[in-house]
């Protein structure tokens, strides 16, 4: 299983990490953006920090931050506009998923063919997310980036402002991260085995949150069966297990739910669920 969790600090998520920040504050993040790059920095990492504004008014914010003007004169780091860092739809500021999940593998591979340990970013990615629809296509990227980190060493601590996105629209981005300073209920991330990975707890309170999450990845699936390894979670409830179902058949999709407690595969089969399979197999 990937690291999950609430954590207080962008420090110590090496060499991986996927990472939700939700700030109040330019210092703030900053704070965080050093503590995420210098753990890059120390194991070799290119490093690369985005955000809305020119190139040389990134570099002026960076200056204020003696750790981050260093790894800046001694270029280890790099500035970048974030509407240059994504791939966007034609004529918009909508990220194109599909397109910027191969921008940021093909950034990685170069890394590593110029001797970089990895790629690592710190991208404030705010102005993506401000619309309904940008954060539509932007979930879709999170999911789709996701699965790259499981297997490819590529991360990034994701900061949204809290204060300008509102609460609703952060826990949307949140809870597709296997980190962040949130507590929002459940997480919904990828593993390296191409699986998806529960953890936390579902119930009435983010049940539309869930199904929403949820419901994206299973639009993204390759294949018609999509496995849901329940190893870290808590709790779900019943009507849950039947939303779950319900999303699997609008979706073609069968839901392979693995590494569930015994009491849950009676449940399933108790309430005659069409679309949920299980297995005992754990990862």
């Amino acid at each position: 299983m990937r690291t999950h969790g609430t954590v207080p600090t962008a420090s110590g998520h090496v060499p991986y990490g996927h990472l939700c920040w939700a700030y109040t504050g330019r210092s703030e993040f900053r704070t965080r953006a050093v503590e995420y790059l210098s753990d890059g920095a120390a194991v070799g990492q290119w490093l690369e920090y985005v955000g809305t504004g020119s190139r040389e008014a990134l570099q002026a914010e960076l200056a204020e931050t003696d750790r981050l003007a260093r790894l800046l004169d001694d270029g280890a780091l790099v500035v970048t506009p974030v509407d240059e860092f994504y791939a966007l739809q034609p004529g918009s500021t909508t990220v194109d998923p599909h397109a910027a999940v191969t921008a940021r593998v093909g950034a990685t591979k170069q890394a590593l063919a110029d001797g970089y340990t990895g790629f690592r970013a710190v991208v404030d990615a705010t102005a993506m997310v401000a619309t309904p629809h940008q954060r539509a296509a932007f979930v879709q990227f999170e999911h789709l980036i996701d699965q790259i980190m499981a297997s490819l060493p590529v991360t990034a601590l994701c900061g949204y402002n809290r204060t300008e996105l509102g609460h609703a629209a952060v826990a949307e981005l949140a809870c597709l991260h296997p980190l962040s300073n949130t507590d929002g209920s459940f997480r919904l991330y990828a593993q390296p085995d191409g699986s998806l990975a529960l953890a936390g707890d579902i119930d009435h309170r983010c049940a539309e949150l869930f199904i929403h999450a949820l419901g994206a990845a299973a639009d993204l699936a390759p294949d018609q069966n999509v496995i849901l390894d329940l190893q870290a979670l808590t709790t779900i409830a019943p009507d849950q297990l039947l939303e779950l179902d319900r999303l699997a058949r609008e979706h073609e999709r069968v839901i392979e739910l693995r590494a569930i407690p015994p009491a849950t595969t009676r449940l399933i089969h108790e309430l005659r669920l069409t679309h949920l399979s299980t297995t005992s197999e754990t990862s």
